[in-house]
């Protein structure tokens, strides 16, 4: 009987490199939400943070803000951010030629970018959403712990898979035949004696 593979840690410890690398490329992803674009601008905009697994954990964003002056001696500009109760989360104002986005953490709910800017101006504004960047750790832990229980667990299911093949698929042993001799076993036709094959035949005198 063949022996089973002997337990390889070098390819667990690849495996482990390989799954981290990946959730730590899906941690930093972003989902883009356009909140105002150039052509279609509103006062006020309502978005909605989900929850990520049903977690009530904080989510960071980034808002993204831009004004451009189209025909407008003035430069004045204001945004804010509020929860459906009202409670303000973030605000800027002032010139446009100011820094004027944010970057910070939104809890799962409804909210309110409310901007105002002077008549001859332009503004794009986008929320960049990190739905897994509070996950990061727990996702790094959670993932090792499941490859680690795998690799103790894996040996132990092979042994027992190994033990109930045998019983539910016998092996019956297989009969060696000789490529350059025909095998007439289990053949009537070719059980009879011919006439030449008589032992009790007359000898043949030449």
């Amino acid at each position: 009987m063949a022996q089973a593979k002997k337990f390889n840690p070098l390819l667990w410890v690849v495996a482990l490199v390989i799954i981290n690398g990946a959730w730590y490329s899906v941690a930093g992803g972003e989902a883009k939400h356009e909140i105002n674009d150039q052509e279609h601008s509103t006062e006020d905009r309502t978005i909605e943070i989900s929850s990520v697994f049903g977690l009530d954990k904080e989510i960071s964003v980034t808002f993204s803000v831009q004004f451009f002056k189209v025909s407008s001696n003035s430069d004045n500009a204001s945004w804010k951010i509020t929860d459906e109760k009202g409670k303000l989360i973030a605000n800027w104002q002032g010139s446009i030629d100011q820094v004027q986005g944010w970057e910070g953490e939104l809890s799962p709910g409804t909210y309110i970018i409310n901007t105002t800017m002077d008549e001859g101006l332009l503004t794009e504004q986008n929320l960049y959403i990190k739905p897994f960047e509070n996950l990061r750790l727990e996702g790094h832990l959670l993932l090792s712990l499941g490859l680690i229980i795998l690799a103790f667990l894996e040996p132990i299911v092979k042994k027992n898979v190994a033990k109930i093949i045998p019983k539910q698929y016998p092996q019956t042993p297989k009969l060696k035949k000789n490529p350059f001799k025909t095998n007439d076993e289990g053949m009537p036709e070719n059980d009879q004696i011919h006439d030449n094959d008589d032992p009790w035949r007359s000898p043949t005198i030449d």
